[in-house]
């Protein structure tokens, strides 16, 4: 490709070195600056206006990429910038040689591409890929080639049937031939099933409609051609065949449903059950891999792990020669047992109870039945998923305990789809069985994948089509609950995040509920910087009135935003008592007078304040200067030691009916006044044992 672009090339248009030089600016600007940096969505939708435009003019968009710079299809873009070099070169590295984008991009994709190819190759050795990890993400518009991944799988020069007798598709075909059925979509690459395996999928049941044999069916010659492709990932591509093999997998699972449930139950699953009545499996005991395939046999929503191995079996299996067909004049004649005759005579002559019987015998085992036999059938295994043989292979068993688990997660997925809750509840409660120290881990990451906002936020919101005493909304309760901490955490995100007013209310009173039996989580997030999170959180606490939220609240009480300090004063006079009476105490000092007089007016409020909790009130009067601005605050606490205060209160009341003549006199004859009132008021209260009304 270097070579091509050293020739003369058709000079590219200020658009298309414009659109290339917004993106590398948003890869390198990904690569660089956090998400929080203005820069950081302001470069990406920059590339993504230039390309947007660009898209709805031509078909496609092509990033080409060389060892020190880009190209557009062959051409150079900006050869000599050495700003784009490093770029280049990171890309190179991590084995991209081409990326491209296709109509209906959308800006979303575009960051998804920024922020993988911002990781380092490790991670990216990690997670199969860059290809797989943008299929992963949902990402359909756009494209990226890797390196080494351009062998053909299959081709045909030959439109009318199947390639020379001496010649399978697996083995490639020459270079016009190649290049003839790339441009015409037949051509079938290795590069595709990382790409695009439902277009791979598309293409493979094509060719086999075209080039099977006269007695061949569709569904052998497509066994027969993945088989083939299985060959040769394993033969040239060890190293990624992990990776290969989940994409020929998910082009099995995009197959049309015809030829999918006949390509795995018919053939995969079939070649499986005829090695095991051979003798291949029998000796093995449970639980094993094979064992793991069998508990998707008769399901519709196979996994790709479960598809992946036996295609990786079918491959590694060696094809027998194939045994010469007999002439007619070879073949046996056995005549027919006579039984068979009376047999079928006596299956036509079923009468309407009997064929009834049979129809309801076999409806009564719905694909609900089976799915529910294999959850309780995985559950019991993960007490006894040790190998009996295995001793001390703890790396086997750990991926045993581990392939159970996985299909245990892809079940609990295909549940929530369903919305069936109530086998969904049993999942996660066997999720916190008790188990071996090296097992923990996989079982909190399977939690963890449980728990994440899209699955909670999506059963909330089908809770709200339901009424409270519905089983539909009990069942969705259940579940929630069943998640504990993890489900109180993504409801905090979700409430912070919900602009209508109703769902807020949703929200919060499901965490009410929730919040009660988990004070300590809910107070590791008092210090957070939205303030709207922590007004929350303090309303949950108010619900909970026990010590430890009460103390929560003496930490909340500090915080520097106004809004919270007034929540806190709120939760303080709902929940009441006399410690939540002395946290109140500690507001009548607060910076802001506004928050000191709402604290102040909060006494009369609360149930469970006495003489003992308003003292913070005497030392504040103490202090108290005879100026206007103070003078309202001051007459509040007056009032306030009336209705609250005892003896004490009266006696430091007296101070205020005596006038000095240095002082505003305006000013003490209104301290005077509501004093006289209060002592009154104790004294009240004290003849009559406080029954007086406040």
């Amino acid at each position: 490709m270097q070579k091509d672009a050293k020739h003369d090339e058709p000079h590219l248009s200020a658009e298309i070195q414009d659109v290339m030089k917004n993106l590398i600016s948003a890869i390198r600007i990904v690569k660089i600056y956090p998400p929080n940096n203005p820069i950081y969505s302001q470069s990406i939708k920059k590339a993504f206006e230039g390309l947007a435009h660009f898209l709805s003019v031509d078909a496609e968009y092509h990033a080409g990429v060389q060892k020190t710079y880009f190209t557009f299809y062959h051409t150079p873009v900006a050869k000599d910038a050495q700003v784009n070099r490093s770029i280049a070169q990171d890309l190179f590295a991590k084995g991209i040689r081409e990326i491209v984008f296709s109509p209906e991009l959308a800006e979303s994709e575009l960051q998804e591409l920024c922020r993988t190819l911002a990781l380092s190759t490790e991670e990216l050795a990690m997670k199969n890929g860059i290809s797989s990890i943008l299929w992963e993400k949902g990402v359909t518009h756009i494209k990226v080639t890797e390196s080494g991944l351009d062998e053909v799988i299959a081709a045909d020069a030959e439109e009318g049937g199947r390639a020379g007798d001496n010649k399978t598709p697996a083995e490639g075909v020459d270079a016009a031939a190649n290049k003839q059925f790339a441009s015409s979509g037949k051509t079938l690459l290795l590069g595709d099933v990382k790409t695009d395996p439902g277009g791979f999928g598309a293409r493979m049941l094509e060719y086999a409609k075209r080039t099977r044999a006269e007695d061949e069916s569709v569904e052998d010659r497509l066994f027969t051609l993945y088989q083939q492709a299985g060959k040769k990932i394993q033969k040239d591509h060890a190293q990624e065949s992990e990776e290969l093999f989940r994409g020929l997998a998910r082009s099995v699972l995009s197959l049309e449903p015809q030829h999918r449930d006949s390509l795995v139950v018919g053939k995969l699953y079939g070649e499986l059950d005829a090695d095991e009545a051979g003798g291949a499996e029998a000796d093995q005991q449970l639980p094993t891999r094979l064992h793991e395939l069998r508990t998707g046999r008769f399901s519709k929503a196979w996994s790709i792990e479960h598809v992946a191995s036996l295609l990786k079996r079918s491959a590694s299996k060696k094809n027998a020669a194939a045994a010469p067909q007999p002439g007619a004049a070879g073949l046996q004649v056995v005549p027919l047992n006579r039984d068979l005759v009376e047999i079928a005579r006596d299956l036509k002559n079923d009468t309407p109870e009997e064929a009834e019987a049979l129809h309801a015998i076999s409806s009564a085992g719905m694909e609900s039945d089976i799915i529910e036999a294999a959850v309780r059938t995985l559950i019991s295994l993960i007490p006894l998923v040790r190998h009996p043989l295995s001793g001390d292979a703890k790396e086997k068993d750990l991926n045993l305990f581990s392939g159970v688990i996985h299909q245990l997660e892809d079940i609990l997925s295909y549940l929530l789809m369903r919305n069936n809750y109530h086998l969904a509840t049993t999942i996660i409660n066997a999720l916190h069985m008790p188990v071996d120290q090296e097992f923990k881990p996989r079982m909190q990451e399977a939690l963890r994948k449980t728990a994440t906002k899209p699955i909670i936020k999506s059963t909330i919101t089908d809770m709200r089509r339901h009424v409270k005493s519905s089983a539909e909304y009990q069942a969705a309760y259940s579940y929630l609950s069943s998640l504990d901490q993890k489900a109180t955490e993504a409801l905090l995100e979700l409430l912070a995040e919900e602009k209508d007013r109703e769902a807020r209310i949703f929200l919060l009173d499901l965490m009410k509920d929730f919040g009660k039996n988990q004070i300590a989580l809910l107070g590791e997030h008092l210090d957070d910087d939205r303030w709207y999170v922590v007004r929350n959180i303090v309303s949950i606490l108010a619900e909970n009135r026990s010590d430890q939220a009460i103390a929560l609240l003496r930490k909340a009480a500090d915080h520097k935003n106004v809004q919270i300090r007034q929540e806190v004063i709120k939760a303080l006079m709902a929940a009441g008592g006399k410690k939540a009476a002395s946290v109140l105490g500690r507001f009548v000092r607060d910076e802001d007078p506004g928050i000191q007089l709402m604290a102040v007016r909060g006494f009369t409020e609360m149930q469970g304040a006495g003489p003992e909790e308003v003292k913070p009130l005497i030392e504040l009067l103490q202090e108290r200067r005879s100026t206007k601005k103070e003078q309202e605050l001051t007459l509040e606490a007056i009032k306030v030691l009336g209705k609250v205060g005892g003896p004490e209160a009266a006696l430091f009341l007296q101070v205020f009916t005596r006038i000095r003549w240095w002082k505003p006199r305006k000013l003490q004859l209104e301290r005077r006044d509501a004093a006289q009132r209060s002592i009154e008021e104790i004294a009240r209260r004290q003849v009559d044992g406080g029954r007086a009304g406040r």
